[in-house]
């Protein structure tokens, strides 16, 4: 996907809105998903590089889960998720910390200890989750969610509830030059 340009002017600004944030923890999940297919597809390979292909994978599933992971913590969970598993031997069970950012929603692992470190939110029992990677042309650059993410952790950037920024910026433009 191309970097909408109002993007490039908002981030220009020190702006991050709702909606950019969303791309931006999107792309990165999605990339994430993409190599945890990629490192599944590879662990069952007999191919001669499988085991380099494999190790590349992880450690870029590992990157981009952790990049989410850092814009995530920025933010404020919804709700604590517990997920119930089973397979043949045994029930798993899993937490998670739910997100809402835009229009998509967000998942964060956190150990089962971690959940009484979070007495505000409530606890929900979820189905399995099933999710899939996504098209990269769907999804923004690196080098710009890799912008957002700094900017925003280095505090050169601020997170904005409105992505009417455009219309803000020029009222504030309008009043300099009044006054």
């Amino acid at each position: 996907m191309r970097t909408p340009r109002q993007y490039v002017v908002n981030l220009e600004k020190g702006i991050v809105t709702e909606q950019m944030l969303c791309d931006v923890l999107y792309s990165y999940n999605k990339r994430a998903k993409n190599w945890r297919d990629k490192k599944r597809q590879y662990k069952h390979s007999y191919a001669a590089n499988s085991y380099a292909w494999f190790n590349n994978a992880l450690e870029n599933e590992k990157k981009y889960y952790e990049y989410k992971s850092e814009i995530l913590s920025l933010l404020k969970p919804e709700c604590i998720h517990e997920e119930h598993l089973e397979n043949d031997y045994e029930m798993i069970i899993q937490y998670y910390l739910f997100y809402v950012v835009g229009d998509h929603s967000f998942h964060q692992p956190i150990h089962k200890e971690d959940v009484v470190k979070h007495p505000e939110l409530n606890v929900v029992k979820i189905e399995q989750l099933l999710t899939k990677g996504a098209n990269s042309d769907r999804l923004l650059s690196c080098q710009f969610a890799d912008k957002v993410r700094i900017m925003l952790l280095s505090g050169e950037a601020k997170i904005v509830k409105t992505d009417n920024t455009e219309n803000k910026t020029k009222k504030n433009e309008d009043n300099k030059r009044k006054n």
